[in-house]
């Protein structure tokens, strides 16, 4: 867009400057194409839509019985208390609560791949997802008591 302004200016500085001096003026009336506008969301094939992976809930978040926490494809999240695995390894709440995330040290079952390395001395840290349940609170009296 730059360059078409510039051009149209560069011409008509020419034309006056002609029309100064007095020499002919030619100015050609042949329609130029311009290119026309991409459009905002490309379709060219080899692109896919991201799958939405990742963390649902953050830390500190109150959620209910089966909200989902995180969604993955590999065990990149662990889940800790309250915290079961349903479909495709993502992590959901098994009661209501506050969500707390950690960083704890990995001890992997034998049929593990980091079975072996733990075993060697290495130490892995993993985040854990739990779900702190909420206290009860006594809302209600007995009858008894009134």
């Amino acid at each position: 867009m730059a360059a078409h302004t510039n051009r149209a200016a560069s011409q008509l500085l020419s034309v006056a400057t002609r029309k100064i001096i007095g020499t002919p003026c030619v100015v050609s009336a042949v329609p130029v194409r311009r290119m026309a506008q991409r459009a905002a969301i490309s379709n060219k094939p080899g692109r896919t839509v991201g799958k939405r992976l990742g963390w649902k809930r953050q830390d500190g978040a109150f959620v209910h019985a089966g909200e989902q926490l995180v969604k993955q494809k590999a065990m990149r999240f662990y889940p800790g208390e309250n915290v079961e695995f349903k479909r495709g390894n993502s992590l959901y709440a098994m009661t209501d609560g506050n969500v707390m995330v950690t960083a704890e040290q990995l001890s992997p079952f034998p049929d593990s791949p980091m079975y072996a390395p733990v075993q060697e001395g290495a130490v892995i840290y993993k985040k854990f997802f739990h779900v702190v349940p909420t206290p009860l609170r006594g809302k209600f009296r007995l009858v008894s008591e009134t």
